[in-house]
């Protein structure tokens, strides 16, 4: 109940007015942010996840830690190949590894799931410029069935799906993440969301690459962490497995 109060009161607040199409971008953001705390994701967190690549059966399971500050990790096992993946993501700087051996062409299986976790209008900003997205503009854009505000702007024409602009897409209603876009082309497609207590996420992350990749992220659980900073290290890539302590 406290959620749906929330949201109504956000879609209250910026509702344009006469004449207007589309509100700040900064007023947009501090609600974006509040809707992420309501959500209780202003926390450092664990979610549990599988991994299927193409549409077929889950070929590795493991856990996905974020930071607000602009960290996330990921470990994927995958038991029947006997291999251990590792992905880092700090703001933009992306490494991956697998049974400890750096690997120099990763898969972009790790989203950037911290921009989900701003707390404040000027911190999502921070975090969207990390990525190259210029967060003072936002149009209007149309993904399925639903109506977004788009932070970046969006390529207009023909080729607008095939070289979209870095960019952040949330529902114009629920404000909840629907898609993030990176300056190299790849996108995470985020599926509704599922409640793990008092905690929303989505409940699927789909990862498309401009070389055809296509993989999703199933969430199967999601937990408060005890996920300092110090442990999204470049050294963990390398280091014998261990993960977060969920509380």
């Amino acid at each position: 109940m406290r959620r749906a109060s929330v949201a109504a009161a956000i879609a209250l607040w910026l509702a344009a007015p006469a004449g207007a199409v589309i509100p700040a971008p900064a007023k947009i953001a501090r609600a974006v942010a509040e809707m992420n705390a309501a959500a209780g994701r202003s926390a450092p967190l664990i979610f549990n996840v599988k991994l299927r690549v193409d549409g077929a059966a889950p070929s590795a399971e493991g856990e996905l830690a974020v930071h607000p500050s602009g960290l996330a990790r990921l470990e994927l096992r995958n038991s029947w190949g006997g291999f251990v993946e590792r992905h880092l993501l700090q703001s933009n700087s992306y490494q991956a590894s697998r049974n400890g051996e750096l690997l120099s062409d990763p898969h972009p299986f790790l989203p950037p799931v911290f921009l989900l976790q701003a707390s404040s209008g000027e911190g999502l900003a921070a975090a969207l410029t990390t990525f190259g997205v210029d967060g003072r503009e936002v149009v209007l854009g149309k993904m399925g069935g639903h109506d977004c505000y788009v932070f970046g702007g969006r390529a207009i024409g023909p080729g607008e799906e095939q070289h979209p602009l870095p960019s952040l897409w949330v529902d114009i209603t629920s404000l909840e993440p629907l898609r993030i876009v990176r300056q190299d082309g790849v996108e995470y497609r985020f599926g509704p969301t599922a409640a793990f207590g008092a905690i929303r996420v989505p409940s699927w992350i789909d990862v498309l690459a401009p070389d055809g990749l296509r993989a999703r992220l199933e969430v199967t659980r999601a937990t408060r962490a005890e996920a300092p900073a110090a442990l999204f290290q470049p050294s963990w890539l390398t280091a014998k497995p261990a993960a977060p302590n969920a509380k």
